[in-house]
């Protein structure tokens, strides 16, 4: 029996790749393990925060293979059957489906998670939203401390050496 996990969003992971350009129908498995990576670094890097789960077509060379985490993101292959089954059978299998996002461009999976209660996003929509959201750290950073306010006189002085004109060799 599966073991399901809590996610904010399950992601379509080749829909994604291709969407945002990291591989092309004709990547060999060496481009593709590449990309993969690729995306997942990324989704770390703009996702901190959230729990994600991503789901890419193909079956893993063992069944220890065919799940893991990186960087805080988690990953699955679908081992029986396509990635856009699995992701229906987990849309299926949540208690909570307005609580989660399902990100795909394929139409199936779309209204199979609209019609469980699930917000969905396309790949460009998910995208746009994580390159608007700023960058979520998983530590907090330090606050820098505020730049001290010129003088009237600093400011003077700058005004003045940079109003003029630079004289010419």
């Amino acid at each position: 029996m599966t073991r399901w996990i809590i996610v904010d969003a399950i992601i379509d992971g080749y829909n994604l790749l291709h969407a945002i350009g990291l591989a092309s129908r004709k990547s060999d498995a060496t481009g593709l393990a590449r990309a993969r990576t690729r995306l997942l670094d990324w989704l770390a890097d703009r996702g901190a925060g959230h729990t994600l789960l991503v789901v890419f077509d193909g079956t893993a060379r063992t069944k220890a293979d065919s799940r893991g985490e990186h960087r805080g993101v988690r990953w699955q292959f679908s081992t029986d059957g396509t990635a856009d089954e699995l992701i229906e059978e987990l849309i299926r299998a949540e208690n909570r489906p307005a609580k989660r996002t399902v990100v795909s461009n394929d139409r199936q999976v779309q209204d199979a998670a609209r019609s469980r209660g699930c917000v969905v996003l396309t790949c460009e929509e998910f995208t746009d939203a994580m390159i608007a959201e700023p960058r979520r750290t998983a530590a907090p950073t330090k606050e820098r401390s505020p730049t001290p306010t010129p003088t009237e006189a600093e400011t003077a002085a700058w005004l003045e050496a940079f109003s003029k004109p630079k004289p010419r060799k």
